[in-house]
């Protein structure tokens, strides 16, 4: 009797789910040379930007990951899609190849609804928290922009933009007590992360100044002066 007993505990707590914890990682497109060919201060002279740079940090938290915890790569198809009928070269490919290289899977995603749709419903979000969300691609104080100087010269249209009024659209409860975010943005320190953690009661790590991806790797702050916020 006490080896049925015992074995019956065992099947019932092998059908209890386990709780799983997610790393989400975004990235943002890069901006056409058409708009951007002639003016003082370029952005993404080098269309890889926010590609490298999300690799690096990916890299990083890989070697780190305690086991049974998954991370997730999400990026802007659209922009790379004109980027590379831009310059005549398949950045698709090379995106999934190096998605590939990085043992991680990557999701496309179109627009705001797409991300906001998986992260919301694109696992049971009972019991597949999101534990980290980090963003790499161009933003402004309250604005992260996917698409900024790609359809419309030094904009982005909606929807491809996350407005601290957008947050309302994501649940709440998706996150983990404990997340750590972080938008690797110009300016998200200076509105967006207040915004952020008011409406998801966890911080997000943002920069008051401008961050720089040009030397490859993980961006830093390059105004004089400027921080990481809080």
């Amino acid at each position: 009797m006490i080896r049925v007993g015992a074995l019956l505990v065992l099947v019932c707590l092998a059908a209890v789910p386990a709780r799983a914890i997610e790393h989400m990682i975004v990235s943002g497109g890069p901006a056409l040379n058409f708009f951007e060919r002639t003016k003082e201060e370029r952005h993404d002279r080098y269309w890889g930007n926010f590609i490298d740079s999300a690799s690096a940090r990916i890299r990083q938290l890989q070697a780190e990951l305690p086991e049974g915890e998954i991370m997730t790569w999400h990026v802007f198809r659209p922009a790379y899609e004109t980027r590379g009928r831009e310059e005549r070269i398949n950045y698709i490919f090379l995106v999934e190849e190096r998605a590939r290289e990085l043992g991680v899977r990557m999701f496309w995603f179109g627009s705001r609804h797409d991300l906001f749709y998986y992260m919301n419903r694109g696992k049971d979000r009972a019991r597949h928290k999101i534990s980290r969300w980090e963003y790499f691609g161009h933003s402004n104080k309250r604005t992260l922009m996917f698409d900024y100087s790609n359809l419309l010269d030094g904009a982005a249209l909606e929807p491809m933009i996350v407005h601290i009024s957008h947050l309302a659209e994501i649940d709440p409860g998706v996150f983990h007590p404990g997340a750590r975010c972080q938008s690797w943005g110009c300016h998200s320190g200076e509105e967006f992360s207040d915004a952020w953690f008011q409406r998801f009661g966890v911080p997000m790590i943002g920069a008051i100044g401008k961050t720089d991806y040009s030397r490859g790797g993980i961006p830093y702050i390059s105004t004089p002066g400027g921080r990481w916020y809080p």
